[in-house]
């Protein structure tokens, strides 16, 4: 339906900036992978922010620190999220210890499910235990301070795969900073589209000196015992520095779209996700329209506009979340002919 765009200022500052790579000769280890960690520092508050070349790299990493030096091998996903995520964790040396039920009013694990997939872990085994919570959609977990809370309380350690939700909020608070650590993802269709690449987020200091020297084998220091190449080139760097800068533009872009949708929505008593309730400041990288009891192309039979489901499989136990969400097309810079068409098979429904 249309092409993944970045803001004009972005390429011009990337255009801008690109030949001193050259002149340098710093193509990789270089000033721009430093200068984007610092960004997504100012930006979300974190202590610690290591660039990797993707999402999934660097939650591999963080598993497998956790599995050799912190002695965590049980890993626990939620039910509605990327295939990514399962193997994931075998891929880290871990092992899947089972699924976390999910809402269809937020695609996500409430508190109680959380709560429920621990009830059946002894208190030696909470030790070596690892919960993996996706963020979906462009919004934090709305549970994500009380399961937090209960994962400290329980001695579990908690990722949060922010792959969805870079810039979301909950309570001033941005996504992977309630747990132990957090993985941005900034692949082509993500909330900021920059081609590929990731970055990790903690602040447990000690955690944020071992993840920087893992993703250069720690060739410096040569104590670590692990350690893998998932750095990004200094091209990457400075291409998603220039996207990144302007992630405001990007948001406010799409909320202009979506104050469409919910006018419609609201108007029509069409079940949404709300962006900006409880204590939310999402990214819209989703609009996600659904039904609580019923398939939702039976429910709306009209919408055909449509962009990808968050997810059209299930890892387990959650075919209702499937049938009974749709997601509308929302991006930045949309065409206007395309969300004035989803406006109108709204107002049919």
């Amino acid at each position: 339906m249309g092409m993944i765009k970045v803001p004009k200022k972005s390429i011009n500052f990337f255009n801008y900036n690109f030949p001193d790579i050259f002149e340098t000769g710093f193509l990789a280890e270089g000033n721009w992978n430093k200068n984007l960690a610092e960004l997504i520092k100012n930006i979300t508050g974190a202590n610690n922010a290591t660039p990797t070349n993707s999402n999934g790299a660097g939650i591999v990493a963080l598993l497998t620190i956790y599995r050799h030096i912190y002695k965590r091998n049980k890993v626990l996903v939620q039910s509605n999220t990327m295939y990514g995520v399962k193997v994931m964790v075998p891929s880290a040396g871990c092992e899947n210890s089972g699924y976390i039920k999910c809402q269809i009013s937020t695609l996500m694990p409430s508190f109680d499910d959380v709560k429920q997939s621990l009830s059946g872990f002894s208190k030696n085994d909470k030790k070596e235990l690892i919960i993996s919570l996706s963020h979906i959609g462009g919004i934090i977990n709305p549970d994500l301070e009380k399961i937090s809370a209960f994962c400290f309380e329980n001695d579990v350690i908690l990722i949060e795969d922010c792959a969805h939700s870079f810039g979301a909020t909950l309570f001033n608070k941005h996504s992977g900073l309630f747990g132990n650590a957090g993985v941005y993802s900034f692949y082509a269709t993500k909330a900021i589209p920059a081609g590929e690449g990731g970055m990790v987020v903690t602040n447990d200091d000690d955690l944020g000196k071992i993840i920087e020297k893992y993703v250069i084998y720690d060739r410096f220091d040569q104590k670590l015992q692990i350690g893998n190449n998932v750095r990004i080139s200094e091209i990457q760097a400075l291409f998603t520095y220039s996207v990144a800068k302007e992630w405001n533009e990007i948001i406010l872009n799409k909320e202009k779209i979506a104050k469409e949708f919910k006018s419609v929505c609201i108007d029509r008593n069409i079940q949404y996700i709300d962006q900006t309730k409880n204590g939310q400041n999402g990214n819209y990288y989703k609009f996600v329209v659904y039904h609580d009891k019923i398939p939702i192309r039976d429910a709306y039979p009209y919408l055909n506009t449509l962009t990808s489901a968050v997810y059209d499989y299930c890892l387990c136990n959650c075919n209702h979340i499937i049938s009974n969400h749709v997601c509308l097309p929302i991006w930045y810079g949309q065409e206007k002919d395309i969300t004035n068409k989803v406006v109108s098979e709204l107002l049919k429904s």
